[in-house]
Parts: C-alpha cells; sequence; structure tokens
C-alpha cells in the first residue's frame, strides 16, 4: 500500500514536471511574440529618421538646386500663317542629326546636421549639328535653345556657338540670331556650368548619340534606360560613356515634326520623374538606414535563437537552474537595444563600425548579467559560451547584410546547422520525464 502512494506521488510530481516544462516553452513563446511590438516600433523609428534625412535634402536643394536633367538642344524659326481663323504663328523645328554631350562632374559632400548630402558642380558641352530642310533661311530668326531640369542651377552664363560663329554668352537660356544659309548640316557648340545633388540625367535625341560624364566621385551608380557602353570606376574617380544610335530610342518621345505649336512641344523634362535615358546617381557608399532596416529583419530569429540557448540551459543545467520570465524580457531589451545602438551609432560612424560597437555592448552586457545574475557566478562557461553564441549570429547577420544576392542561399543553409545544433543539444533531455531502464 505504501509503494502504490509513493509511486504514484512519484508520477504525479513526474506529470507536474512535464507541465511546468512545457509552461515555460509557452512563456517563452510568448515573450518572444511580446517582443515583436517594440521590434515594430523600432522599424518605424528608422522611416522616421529617412524622412528626417529627406528633410534636410530637401532644405539643401532650394539653396543649392535639385537633381539635374540635361535635355536635348533645340534649334527652331517661327513662321506666321494665316488660315480662316487669322494669323497664328508656328515653330518650325530642325531634325536633331548628331549630337554630342561631355559633363565633367565635380563633387563635394555639403553637411546638414548630422546628415552627408553630395552635391555637384558641372561643366556641360554640347555639340553636334542639325539638318536643314527648310532650304535658304536667309531672313530667318534661328533660335537655339537649351534646357535642364532645375534652372536654378545655372552658374554662369551659356555660351552659344551656331554655324562656326564666334562664341556669344547671353543671359537666357535661348540664342536668337539671324543665319544667311542654305547649308544643309548647321553645327553648334554650347557649354555651360550647372549645379545640382544626388543625380545628374542625360537626355537623348540625336541620329548618332554619344554622351561622356565623368566626375571624383568613386561611387557612381549607372541607372536610366541605357547603360554605359565603356565605364572605368576607380577609388577616385569615374568615367562613362554612352554610343546610342536613334533606332534604340523606341518610346516614340524624340520624334521631331516639321510644324509644332510653341504651347504644344515640350522637350523631354516631363520625362525626368520616369525613367531618363542616361541617370548618374552619386551613391553615399552606404545607407546606414536601408542597412538598418535590412537587420532588423533578422530580429525576431536572434530573439528566439537567444531565448532557445537559455531554454537549453534550463534543461541541461546539472544544477536545475532557472530563467525566470522576467529575465527572458530583460535579455529581450538587450537584445532590442542592439538596434537602437546601431541607428543612432550609424549616423556618426560608418555601418560597419556602428555594428560592431554596437554588437560589443550588448554582447558584454549580456555576458555580465549572464553569469553574475542567471548563473550567480557558477558557470563562467555557459556564460561565455552563450555570449560567444550571440556574437556568432551577429556575425552570421552581418554576412547575410553583405551577401544581397546569395542571402537567401546562405541564410539557408546557416539556419539549418543552427537547427541541427539544437537538435543535437537536446539529444539526451527527456521531455515526457519518463523513466528510463
Amino acid at each position: 500500500m505504501e509503494e502504490k502512494i509513493l509511486n504514484d506521488a512519484l508520477e504525479s510530481r513526474k506529470k507536474n514536471e512535464g507541465m511546468s516544462m512545457g509552461n515555460k516553452f509557452i512563456i517563452i513563446l510568448v515573450t518572444s511574440l511580446i517582443l515583436l511590438i517594440p521590434l515594430a516600433f523600432m522599424s518605424g523609428m528608422i522611416s522616421d529618421r529617412v524622412n528626417y534625412k529627406k528633410e534636410a535634402v530637401e532644405k539643401v536643394a532650394q539653396s543649392w538646386a535639385k537633381k539635374q536633367l540635361i535635355d536635348v538642344p533645340e534649334m527652331y524659326f517661327k513662321t506666321k500663317k494665316i488660315n480662316k481663323d487669322g494669323t497664328i504663328e508656328e515653330i518650325n523645328l530642325l531634325d536633331l542629326n548628331k549630337y554630342e554631350a561631355t559633363v565633367n562632374v565635380k563633387t563635394e559632400v555639403r553637411k546638414k546636421g548630422i546628415f552627408k548630402i553630395p552635391v555637384y558642380t558641372a561643366e556641360v558641352v554640347q555639340k553636334g549639328d542639325f539638318e536643314n530642310k527648310y532650304g535658304n533661311l536667309s531672313g530667318k530668326q534661328i533660335s537655339t535653345q537649351i534646357k535642364i531640369s532645375d534652372s536654378r542651377g545655372f552658374i554662369e552664363e551659356p555660351s552659344f556657338k551656331i554655324n562656326n560663329s564666334e562664341p556669344v554668352k547671353i543671359q537666357d537660356n535661348t540664342y536668337t540670331t539671324d543665319l544667311k544659309t542654305s547649308a544643309k548640316i548647321i553645327p553648334f557648340e554650347i557649354t555651360y556650368k550647372i549645379r545640382g545633388l544626388d543625380d545628374i540625367s542625360v537626355s537623348l535625341g540625336g541620329l548618332t548619340n554619344n554622351i561622356t560624364i565623368q566626375g571624383n566621385w568613386k561611387d557612381p551608380e549607372f541607372k536610366g534606360l541605357f547603360l554605359p557602353t565603356e565605364r572605368e570606376v576607380t577609388n577616385k574617380d569615374f568615367k562613362a560613356t554612352w554610343s546610342i544610335p536613334k533606332i534604340a530610342l523606341s518610346d516614340g518621345r524624340n520624334v521631331q515634326t516639321e510644324s509644332v505649336p510653341s504651347y504644344v512641344y515640350s522637350g523631354r523634362l516631363s520625362s525626368y520623374n520616369t525613367n531618363p535615358d542616361i541617370t548618374v546617381s552619386l551613391l553615399v557608399p552606404v545607407d546606414s538606414y536601408s542597412m538598418a532596416e535590412r537587420s532588423l529583419k533578422y530580429g525576431f530569429l536572434l530573439l528566439a535563437l537567444t531565448f532557445a540557448g537559455y531554454f537549453i540551459f534550463e534543461l541541461t543545467s546539472k544544477e536545475k537552474k532557472q530563467v525566470h520570465p522576467i529575465q527572458y524580457c530583460l535579455l529581450g531589451a538587450a537584445i532590442l537595444m542592439f538596434y537602437l545602438l546601431l541607428v543612432s551609432i550609424s549616423e556618426l560612424l560608418t555601418f560597419n563600425l556602428a555594428y560592431l560597437i554596437s554588437a560589443i555592448m550588448v554582447m558584454g552586457m549580456i555576458l555580465v548579467y549572464t553569469y553574475f545574475v542567471i548563473t550567480k557566478k557558477q558557470s563562467i562557461k555557459f556564460s561565455i559560451g552563450i555570449t560567444a553564441s550571440i556574437g556568432f549570429l551577429y556575425a552570421f547577420f552581418y554576412v547575410l547584410l553583405m551577401l544581397q544576392d546569395i542571402a537567401l542561399f546562405a541564410g539557408s543553409i546557416g539556419l539549418f546547422i543552427i537547427i541541427a545544433a539544437i537538435m543535437y543539444l537536446t539529444r539526451n533531455v527527456n521531455w515526457y520525464n519518463e523513466k528510463t531502464e
């Protein structure tokens, strides 16, 4: 009878222990899910900082100039036509035949608060020739016009050289002169200086288009409808060239008619907000906010794996150490502090250095807390081991940030190895507290 009572008591104790283990797992899971709330707040905080940076860029653009699009030049003359409605004025455009543009960009970094914003001054030379299909132009006032997206960027008077005449500087973007010629080809050369920020774009419109953009920036990004035919990028500067025939401009935006009213023909500046033909973007080498946003995506995985490490410690500890749910919350808060530190430090230092400093600070905090509080100075081995494991996770996630193209492959292989390690460490855990023979 006494033996039966004792066995029932032991069985009841095993059931309670098994239930306690299950309850602890549920508590850890709920704690992890609750910590997703501050994780979401941090994502919103990063978005706020991005918007704050955009405001800083806008303030610089207001006093400097915005992104610039250099449009193709136009040559035209006006004629009057009488019809039943009266006399109307028409614009007769000459077709752009050969078009060459050389843009020499000199960049510098302007600071607005804590933000560094790249701005530039560009020397622009546009030259080539127009096809005269109207015969003798004697008595016609020929106008040549240049256009950029933000005219506030002009920093000197443009110089016009039309039909091999002497260069003329004027206080306008349109030069009008009397040309007494019946030549089929009318050459031109236009030079000016402009300034802008972030991007500089060039439109195409000739039968042949040869564009060269060069500058003293080591991290250019080539965008637009056409990538460079040739490019050379060093750790100090870059040079890129494009050679595009008109047949490649298949969208029809460059077709010029013989007689187009001035209020109809507006050039290609409207295409700037969609996708310019050629664009060079002056990138800041590492956008710390986008990197921090990507790093935050691994936040829940970092929390879950850290909690898993402490849970395994509870299961395998010979001293039957118990980690209180509040201690799990404090450990989770320490993990989340990494992302707050990362964003704030990366605004002042490089992202790589900010990542290293943030990881070391959090690992140091966890090491001290684990040794002095959780293990009560009884297991320096576990304290160092769990801290080293977290350090491994930080290094692993950093590698995933750098390997953008194969991040999914590397991440899946790494996660497979981590799960295999957890299965190995818990191989001897008696989950149901069953009696072993």
